[in-house]
């Protein structure tokens, strides 16, 4: 990154035991920002921390919180104010999915997928960014998808979620010019972690066309530097991505619902 971090410079990232989270927590503590880790199990996170430490010699804080909680946001706000902690940047990674058609997944996950991906990362947002503005300096990267870029079935609510996070951010990438604060809307594709496994797809480790989660914050990272709204990571998804656009839409959405098909998940 262009900044040369200060000590104070902490740098929140949710979803941060495991996966893409993890790797955001690796990349940054190597250029020595102190970072607040959050994630749903402890156990992870202090072995994380620990690792940090060690091996970057960082700050780190650890906050074991469950972000389908409505009160989530709010008592993160208040533990790093209490500790004295102004965020100079907020990656909002957490998120999971969930495979079926939509009248066989319970309401219960749904909500919960929305609570995480959509609820807490907006109110996160609106917590941390006005300090962030007010201060001229900062960053928020959301992990959006490929997948907001076309309705998907089987993962109906997951698309969809991914697509409201890929505008909102956009539209902040526009409110926010020339304050000093750059904001990345990130749109990773298959990428190797337990994602699918728990989602219930299928392990992305073995699948050829998935990157590393290492490979997939480089990316954010070189288009932090540009101040780029949006970035799709990997060559092929953004090919992919970009001939979308020449597609009619009824072809597009055959064409999606035919590859559903053939992956076995309808």
């Amino acid at each position: 990154m262009v900044h040369v971090p200060r000590s104070a410079d902490w740098v929140l990232i949710t979803g941060a035991s495991s996966g893409i989270g993890e790797a955001f927590a690796k990349r940054f503590a190597s250029e020595g920002y102190p970072l607040v880790l959050l994630a749903r199990t402890q156990e992870r996170l202090e072995a994380l921390a620990h690792f940090l430490k060690d091996t970057y010699q960082v700050q780190t804080l650890t906050v074991c919180s469950d972000l389908t909680s409505r009160e989530a946001p709010k008592h993160i706000e208040g533990e790093l104010k209490q500790k004295g902690i102004e965020l100079y940047g907020l990656v909002n990674n957490a998120g999971f999915g969930a495979s079926g058609c939509f009248t066989n997944v319970s309401l219960e996950k749904y909500l919960g997928m929305i609570d995480v991906m959509v609820r807490a990362l907006v109110e996160l947002t609106h917590r941390f960014l006005p300090e962030m503005i007010q201060r001229k300096r900062g960053f928020v990267i959301n992990v959006s998808s490929t997948a907001s870029f076309q309705p998907l079935p089987s993962s109906s609510v997951y698309s969809a979620g991914k697509a409201f996070v890929t505008s909102f951010t956009e539209a902040l990438w526009l409110e926010t010019r020339g304050t000093g604060v750059r904001i990345l809307n990130l749109c990773p594709g298959l990428t190797k972690t337990d994602f699918g496994i728990r989602a219930g797809t299928r392990d992305f480790h073995k699948d050829p066309m998935a990157q590393t989660p290492e490979a997939v914050v480089e990316t954010a990272f070189r288009a932090l530097r540009r101040n780029k709204p949006t970035i799709i990571s990997c060559w092929f998804n953004r090919l992919l991505v970009f001939l979308e656009r020449f597609v009619p839409h009824r072809v597009l959405l055959g064409a999606v619902l035919l590859l559903q098909k053939i992956r076995g998940r309808l």
